[in-house]
């Protein structure tokens, strides 16, 4: 798509021939794809091209009949559809209502059968011109020449992808028997027999592990809470009657083509059932199989053939930026280069919108839009062996890889088929942005996207690189979730100013070293060794199924002494969980000894493990280790710090013996100053907090450290004590916000029955963080709680802050 923008001198007209002589070249490539996806070359088109321009005179798009043929009037006279730029809202005002009036006087105005607006903040509008073919260069130069306006470009056609029809029949097994009826499309296959199982995961669930996400967040649920992502589809609609599709807290956006939850072609409420078809028991299950845990919206922004046009697809994305959607799916295509687009894409990215689009089917190097726009993700299509679908699009701008051969989904009517195509690929990748965004809300699209990209496994030969067929590769949930708890959101590389500079697509996408960034501590973090000479044993389990059998200690060779067991005292672990804990407190030098057992004798079943590791070295790791395994271990005396490095500089302390004093406050009902319990000399204590944790928190002042250089790392050291009421899974959380942030970073979380026992005090606590910026200028902290009985307590005594700069 060729923009217009307004020149400095008034146009000359171009001559019929030379308009005449740029038409076959210009349209060629439009009216292949077009022929494709309709399944026929027979679109009648016209251009009048001048300056590049190519305007659509005959074939048009219409409205709510979804019907596509020819708008002329007259023998003499044309109807073109443009999309029309302005300058500013004044200007976008003023036309309107000039041509809403009827009041343009022999003008370019008087001939605008129609205006309708696309964007509000962007200017955009949808302009029908009726003209006199021979007037129709003469009509376009006076709207160049217009001073409020700054591009006019074709409304041009844009259509679901074409995919491949499933001919085979599907085995969908369900647990109680219904009848599923037959649906009136045939780009499905469907199914409509008797079935009595269970519901089926595809193969794709698992290619791109998500299923190692829900394993993860669902026994861990308090340690990672979850902040529900709006996901909006741009599409033919949604059956919103489905019986394994969302039915609650949905939105639309009708673009001409009636009801969004309304689906007549079928391929966007396909599209849906990849993103967030429920964990119900039925049919199939989506990346999001819990509907509290994201947000959809709908724009229905292709008829009932899966056709639109430019301006209904504008319509649609201005409806999904509105609705406050993080996340984008665009399962479509059509025309070139668009400026106006462009321009929208780049406003989506500025307010931390994360757009991604289908490669396109054709199995050609090529450009299609909207999925090389910069700001974009391109997502091409993989079988179920991980190899790229030869119908799959390849470019300079294709960034991810996703399952799009033979997958099965919902379709209208309570239905189920099967489709390939990256139309197919594109809702898996928006998906796992949901599914992984939503634990990791702070952290901004650029920073979601890279990690998405630096996380995928390459499907270069012999390499772990970026190439033009396959991107950075097929998209990893579990693998981004960990790359972001380990490292924050740092793993996802600085933001820019505007945002949109730091989109740059495909391989040349700028990606963080991930070598060059230490570990924050979250539970993934595996050492608490460096600057303060604590060394912590950590453990790493997966439990089999038989949990109850496996128990450990730690014993000091020395003496014999137990220093640690698990599982805490009258628990067992639970079948099939993902454990990682610290398995000691600060280690002093010595020699000690960590034994695990199996009562029953055979180990922890495959792919269960145990592993163990100390300042970050993997020590012992098995499965097959019988009745029990020893590893002996020896802790040195912690090494002098290199020369040049810097010390730990007290930030804050506070024993809390006069109140919250002048360093912290409480955030509300559900946190207080408790006096000097338990023979302390002031204690502070937080409860409840899984409805509201800001209420459930104590803050820490804003310290300004500006003055003292500024700060790399903290050190966080404080004492706590729980009650008997905890819960397993509850406890609490230290967060911080850097730089003064706008919402709160985590750094770590402990548990109940995982991470502490309830009824001892834990003195002297130690944990450390990083912020992703290079130098923090200001750092706050809180402790927030998290369980759900108002009796619960977590009480906390002499928090200390430590910051040091390791760039001195």
């Amino acid at each position: 798509m060729v923009s217009h923008s307004r020149e400095h001198s008034r146009p000359r007209r171009s001559s019929a021939s030379a308009s005449l002589a740029v038409v076959a070249a210009a349209l060629f490539t439009h009216r292949a794809d077009l022929a494709l996806a309709t399944g026929n070359d027979s679109s009648t088109w016209d251009v009048k091209a001048r300056k590049g321009r190519r305007i659509r005179v005959e074939s048009t798009v219409s409205g709510v009949d979804g019907n596509i043929g020819s708008s002329s009037n007259s023998s003499h006279k044309k109807k073109v559809n443009l999309l029309v730029k302005y300058k500013s809202s004044l200007a976008h005002r003023r036309n309107l209502e000039i041509i809403e009036s009827g009041s343009a006087d022999h003008n370019w105005q008087s001939h605008a059968a129609a205006m309708s607006t696309i964007s509000d903040t962007q200017h955009i509008a949808a302009v029908e011109i009726d003209a006199l073919e021979e007037n129709l260069d003469l009509i376009l130069e006076e709207m160049l020449a217009d001073d409020g306006i700054e591009l006019v470009e074709e409304d041009f056609a844009m259509y679901k992808y074409p995919y491949n029809r499933i001919e085979k029949s599907e085995e969908l097994h369900l647990r109680h028997n219904r009848n599923l009826q037959d649906q009136p499309t045939s780009n499905t296959t469907m199914i409509k027999d008797h079935r009595s199982l269970v519901e089926q995961q595809q193969y794709s669930i698992e290619q791109i592990q998500a299923d190692q996400v829900w394993s993860l967040t669902n026994s861990r649920r308090n340690r990672y809470p979850n902040t529900p992502v709006g996901v909006c589809i741009v599409d033919t609609g949604y059956d919103k009657n489905h019986e394994d599709l969302p039915k609650s807290g949905l939105t639309g956006t009708n673009t001409g083509y009636g009801s969004a939850f309304v689906d007549k072609d079928g391929h966007g409420t396909h599209c849906a059932g990849v993103i967030g078809a429920l964990g119900n028991d039925l049919g199939i299950v989506g990346v999001n199989p819990n509907p509290s845990k994201f947000k959809l919206h709908i724009s229905k922004s292709l008829n009932n053939d899966g056709m639109g046009t430019a301006s209904s697809v504008l319509k649609g994305i201005q409806g999904c930026i509105e609705s406050g959607s993080k996340i984008i799916s665009l399962s479509l295509g059509g025309g070139e280069h668009s400026e106006i687009f462009s321009e929208m894409y780049q406003d989506a990215y500025n307010k931390n919108v994360l757009v991604i689009a289908a490669a396109g089917n054709f199995g050609l190097f090529r450009d299609d839009y909207p999925s090389s726009y910069p700001q974009v993700i391109s997502v091409g299509a993989v079988d179920r062996n991980g190899n790229r679908a030869d119908f799959s699009n390849w470019n300079d701008q294709l960034e991810l890889m996703a399952p799009g051969v033979d997958i099965l989904s919902t379709t209208p009517g309570g239905g189920y088929g099967s489709l390939s195509g990256t139309s197919m690929a594109t809702p898996f990748v928006a998906g796992v942005a949901a599914l992984v965004w939503g634990y990791f809300p702070q952290c901004s699209n650029q920073q979601i996207r890279n990690v998405l990209a630096l996380s995928a496994k390459s499907m270069v030969a012999n390499s772990k690189g970026c190439n033009r067929r396959t991107g950075f590769g097929l998209i990893q949930a579990k693998d981004a979730f960990d790359m972001l708890d380990k490292y924050g959101c740092a793993a996802g590389g600085n933001d820019f100013d505007p945002p949109n500079k730091g989109a740059v697509g495909g391989c040349d996408q700028p990606l963080a070293d991930l070598t060059a960034l230490p570990p924050i501590n979250t539970a993934s973090f595996t050492s608490d060794s460096s600057g303060n000479g604590c060394q912590k044993l950590f453990l790493r389990m997966l439990t089999d199924g038989y949990a109850y059998e496996t128990s450990w200690e730690l014993t000091q060779v020395s003496d014999g002494e137990v220093l640690m067991t698990g599982p805490p005292r009258n628990t067992n672990f639970e079948d099939g969980t993902d454990y990682n804990r610290p398995a000691s407190k600060c280690l002093e030098p010595g020699t000690y000894a960590f034994t695990i057992k199996d009562i029953y004798g055979d180990g922890i079943t495959k792919p269960g493990y145990y592993s163990i590791s100390l300042d970050g070295n993997t020590l012992a790791t098995n499965s097959d280790f019988g009745s029990s395994e020893t590893t002996q271990f020896t802790v040195s005396e912690p090494s002098s710090s290199p020369a040049g490095s810097s010390k730990w500089e007290s930030l804050l302390f506070d024993d809390f013996g006069n109140g919250f004093g002048n360093n912290f406050y409480d955030g509300g009902v559900d946190a207080m100053y408790a006096g000097d319990k338990f023979g302390r000399n002031g204690l502070v204590v937080v409860k409840r907090g899984i409805g509201n944790g800001e209420i459930a928190s104590i803050y820490s002042k804003n310290m300004l450290l500006e003055d003292r250089g500024g700060f790399t790392k903290f050190k966080v050291v404080f004492s706590f004590y729980a009650n008997n009421s905890i819960e397993r899974d509850d406890g609490f959380c230290l967060d911080y916000k850097a730089n003064r942030a706008s919402t709160w970073s985590r750094a770590n979380c402990w548990e109940s029955m995982k991470d502490f026992e309830n009824g001892k005090w834990y003195d002297d606590t130690r944990w450390k963080f990083q912020p992703p910026a290079r130098v923090t200028k200001s750092i706050r902290i809180r402790f927030r709680g998290f369980s759900t009985e108002n009796n619960d307590r977590i009480f906390f005594d002499k928090v200390e802050l430590y910051g040091r700069n390791e760039l001195i």
